[in-house]
């Protein structure tokens, strides 16, 4: 049997809790997994799972060998990417995960970039605005805003993210625009509701960070419905500014309050801990940092008016 195949799929098993997800993961049906895995437990003469028709858990020689199959795995790759990275080879599936908006304005306009250099690297994109567990997604990198709290990640920063005050000039030409911050209370705000405290948006004074509290109209859990918002003319929105690329150019939009410094947040990739970082992983984060270090919008330097 090929141990090491089966090895993986005992992992993504464990993480997962389900023969299904896997199978609908590795496209191939459902009794294979299970299948593999009887055979994985025959051969090593112990069981590893738990089945019942509601649940599936690790048995306490489960939890023993998992730990070894992951070492196993990792070393493999290991060695694999370490003969094919001699001469700067990369190949295989990267999984990524990121928001749908970024995704969208500056990850897939740039892959034809990226296959230029790497022609056998395959992409594998997961887009959702909300954190994922990449260990239980078998995911391989992520795009994260703000602080990474996982402390089991590696995280190598790669940009900026500047929050700017939005809104369209059919709005302002309609409602008014608001002379201070504390006048956001007047209007209709546009909040995403992703994050805590949408309502209360950063202002920067005399080196302090003053929240103002604003009138939200409505509340999006998606970035590019939420900038949909403000280009319709619904209302103000406080949104990075690499969600406006076209900021310069586009002449139905304006930047609000350009005399106060907003709060600027980190952006980083973040990748499961290992002893060898995969090939894959370096290359894309590699081509990431040129490519977002040369836009403006990303590097936190931008002047908008």
């Amino acid at each position: 049997m090929d141990l090491i195949s089966s090895f993986r799929t005992f992992i993504r098993v464990a993480e997962t809790e389900s023969f299904s997800a896997v199978a609908r993961e590795f496209r191939i049906g459902q009794p294979a997994i299970s299948k593999q895995i009887s055979a994985l437990e025959e051969h090593l003469g112990a069981r590893l799972l738990q089945r019942s028709t509601r649940s599936l858990a690790l048995t306490d020689e489960g939890v023993e060998f998992l730990s070894q199959a992951r070492a196993a795995v990792e070393a493999a790759d290991e060695a694999v990417e370490r003969m094919r990275g001699r001469d700067g080879h990369v190949s295989g599936v990267l999984r990524m995960t990121t928001s749908a908006s970024f995704a969208r304005m500056h990850i897939v306009p740039r892959l034809h970039l990226l296959g230029r250099r790497h022609p056998e690297l395959r992409v594998d994109l997961v887009l959702q605005d909300s954190v994922i567990d990449m260990v239980e997604q078998g995911l391989d990198l992520a795009i994260r805003f703000g602080e990474p709290r996982e402390p089991n990640l590696i995280a190598r920063r790669l940009g900026t993210m500047r929050m700017i005050v939005v809104a369209s000039k059919q709005y302002l030409e309609r409602w008014g625009r608001p002379a201070t911050p504390d006048e956001l209370r007047n209007h209709s705000c546009l909040v995403f509701s992703g994050i805590s405290d949408a309502d209360q948006w950063p202002f920067i004074e005399d080196n302090q960070t003053r929240y103002v509290g604003v009138n939200w109209r409505v509340r999006i859990n998606n970035s590019d419905a939420l900038r949909q918002a403000v280009l319709s003319g619904l209302g103000i929105a406080m949104m990075p500014s690499w969600q406006f690329p076209d900021l310069w150019e586009n002449e139905t939009l304006e930047t609000l309050f350009d005399e106060y410094e907003t709060t600027s947040l980190p952006m980083y990739a973040v990748y499961p801990s290992r002893r060898h970082t995969p090939a894959k992983v370096r290359a894309m984060i590699e081509f990431l940092q040129h490519e977002i270090s040369i836009d403006p919008t990303m590097t936190g330097g931008v002047g908008l008016v």
